[in-house]
């Protein structure tokens, strides 16, 4: 797998990307905006890194966890009930993320495997 070329990794960076901008367009509930920032943020950074060094199914890994998290993010900042449009604006790239995630760790691991044959050490 060269670098920069893995769809799914690309898909988590404009979730985060998407993540952030949100913040444009909904109203500030309790923490939201720091759940907000800091999960886009993360998401964006862990995107780069796997499109940057191809084939660390670890680091696929962080990005599925990274996900979660961001799912998470509306019940850990309190703000999943009252405000539905501020939770769907986390929820929703959450999901895409970590549904690109998941299919980006069997191309990893194949190239990890590819680079590090078993019993070569």
């Amino acid at each position: 797998m060269k670098r920069w070329t893995a769809w799914q990794n690309w898909v988590a960076v404009a979730a985060g990307v998407y993540t952030l901008l949100a913040m444009s367009w909904t109203t500030a509930v309790g923490s939201s905006m720091a759940y907000m920032l800091t999960g886009g943020i993360v998401l964006i950074v862990v995107g780069v890194i796997n499109l940057a060094v191809p084939g660390m199914p670890l680091a696929e890994w962080v990005q599925v966890v990274v996900s979660l998290l961001v799912i998470a993010a509306p019940w850990f900042g309190s703000f999943a009930s009252g405000t539905p449009d501020v939770a769907l604006n986390t929820w929703i790239p959450g999901v895409v993320a970590l549904i690109a995630s998941v299919m980006a760790i069997q191309p990893a691991m194949k190239v990890y495997h590819e680079h590090h044959p078993v019993g070569s050490h």
